[in-house]
This record gives C-alpha cells, sequence and structure tokens, in this order.
C-alpha cells in the first residue's frame, strides 16, 4: 500500500473514488469541490493522503483541515491502518477533532489514544439516508400560514442566538467569546451563502434547517433547530421537507443527515429518511500535537 500527498493533479480520481461513498464522504466532498486538493489554509481547505494499491488506484483517504480536523475515508482495513499510521507520523498541524464514518473514526481515534475527558463530545450518531423521490411532505407543510425564508432575510441577533443554542446543545462547551466569534462567522457564511432557511408560523420564527454539505445531486442537512418554546408542533420536519422540496426542484436527487436525537429521528423518519449507518463527531477541549508512531497498528 503506497501512501501520496494529494494535489490537484488527483482530484478526479480521488473524486471517483469518494463518489462510491458519497453518503459517509460528504464534508470531503464539498471541500474539495470548494477549494480542491491544495492545501492554502483558507476556509474549507485541507492536506489530503491517499492509499494507492499495487495498480495504482485509490483505496483510501484522510484529510486534515484548516481548522484542525480530520476526515477519513478508507473502507478497506489495510488502506485505513495504513492511512494512519503514515499520517500520526507525519502530522505537522494540531488536530482539533475527527467526524465521519464511524467505524472508521472510531479506529483513528484508537490510535490518537487521547483520553475521553480530552474531548467536548464524542459521540456516533445515526446517519439516514433518502432518495428525494421518496420525500414525503407533511400535510400541514403548505398551509398558508408558514413561510420559509432565506436567512439572509432573517434577524441577524436571531440567527446567532440560535446557532449558538444549538451548537451548546448539540456540542457541549462553555459560553465564551472566542466562542461567540465564531458564531458570528458562522452567521455570516449563512447569510451570504444559499444553504440555510428559516421557518415563520404567521410571520413568527420558529424554527431553522440548513445545508452543510451541497453537491448538485446530493444535499446533507444541517444545522437543523428548533428553539425550546417551538418544539413538539412538527416544526423541524416541515422546515427539512420544505428545504428538500426546494433541492429536489434545483435537481438534487439524495439527501444525508447524522443525529443521535430520538425525537429527532423520529421526525427524519416521518419524512422518508431511513437509518443505513453511523456517523461519528469527536471535538477536542483543545487542538493537539500529533507528531509520534500510534499506539498500535
Amino acid at each position: 500500500m503506497k501512501i501520496e500527498k494529494l494535489s490537484n493533479e488527483h482530484k478526479e480520481a480521488t473524486w471517483q473514488f469518494l463518489m462510491k461513498h458519497a453518503y459517509s464522504s460528504m464534508f470531503l466532498l464539498n471541500n474539495i469541490d470548494k477549494t480542491g486538493l491544495n492545501y492554502t489554509g483558507e476556509l474549507y481547505s485541507g492536506e489530503y493522503w491517499a492509499a494507492f494499491d499495487d495498480k495504482g488506484e485509490v483505496k483510501g483517504v484522510i484529510a486534515h483541515f484548516w481548522n484542525g480536523n480530520l476526515m477519513v475515508q478508507a473502507p478497506e482495513q489495510d488502506a485505513l491502518a495504513a492511512l494512519t499510521t503514515y499520517f500520526l507520523k507525519h502530522a505537522n498541524r494540531p488536530i482539533a477533532g475527527m467526524v465521519g464514518d464511524g467505524e472508521q473514526t472510531l479506529y483513528v481515534l484508537d490510535q490518537l489514544g487521547l483520553p475521553n475527558e480530552a474531548y467536548i463530545t464524542n459521540r456516533s450518531e445515526g446517519l439516514y439516508q433518502l432518495a428525494l423521490e421518496d420525500l414525503q411532505l407533511p400535510d400541514k407543510a403548505l398551509a398558508e400560514h408558514f413561510k420559509l425564508i432565506p436567512t439572509s432575510a432573517a434577524d441577524t441577533q436571531l440567527l446567532f442566538d440560535w446557532l449558538k443554542a444549538y451548537e451548546l446543545e448539540a456540542f457541549g462547551g462553555e459560553p465564551s467569546e472566542e466562542h461567540d466569534e465564531h458564531i458570528r462567522n458562522r452567521v455570516s457564511q449563512m447569510q451570504e451563502g444559499d444553504f440555510a432557511w428559516v421557518l415563520l408560523n404567521d410571520g413568527e420564527p420558529v424554527s431553522l434547517s440548513g445545508f452543510n454539505a451541497t453537491l448538485p445531486e446530493i444535499v446533507q442537512v444541517g444545522p437543523v433547530w428548533t428553539p425550546p418554546e417551538h418544539r413538539n408542533n412538527g416544526y423541524a420536519r416541515i422546515t427539512v421537507a420544505l428545504t428538500l422540496t426546494a433541492a429536489r426542484a434545483s435537481g438534487a436527487q439524495k439527501s444525508v443527515l447524522f443525529t443521535d436525537h430520538p425525537a429527532a429521528a423520529k421526525a427524519y423518519e416521518a419524512i422518508g429518511f431511513k437509518e443505513n449507518g453511523s456517523f461519528h463527531i469527536a471535538l477536542l477541549k483543545d487542538a493537539v500535537e500529533m507528531s509520534k508512531e500510534p499506539t498500535s497498528a
């Protein structure tokens, strides 16, 4: 198994490999689509390495992104082990966390050997898939009192409050000025982009849904947030269903999301999503330097 650092010259082969595992590779595909394979340090950019077999075919990819997070896609164990060993030996920037396919991510995290208390969150979630032709729109989603607006038309302070509450509930941690600045940046990106919407009920904002990774044919849902005072009214499933209806009208054919919340899972299943796999999210309290051999192989 040969390990090689990737550049834009490898984009086509890397893309073809990842598309075979698209449902658990959406962040990788999204980031490559935005910035390519050459690392610049800008938003979405990363350093990529691939494992090649004797025929020169890509068998696995590991990436270390601008924000310190790792991602991997290597279904075959020999490729996963080779990539992990190589990366941990040659890592030259701090690691802030890791997200990706459940089993693969757990393997890499095990090699990092960090204690549980080093993480803000370290959990597996169900990975849910939906062919958009099978999307089931809730009956009341088309009621006249509901209206979907882009976040560019929503109140900036409301989005800040909602996203901050969402992240603290979903990922843990403590409020801080650093986190507030992170949220302000997210709100700005959200309002400048075309990937998130707010549901209004008789003009009142009640829920938020967006896409955190997009391809022409596939969209990945997230974040989804309904403030506590508006929960148990079916708003989340309406918002997600309406945003997916719009994505389908624009040509998307499939959708994917991940959650570990039973009520959220029930809402997504009600509009057609089916669980098929797992997705792991591990975020460190403090980024760590990893320039050593793995603890095991």
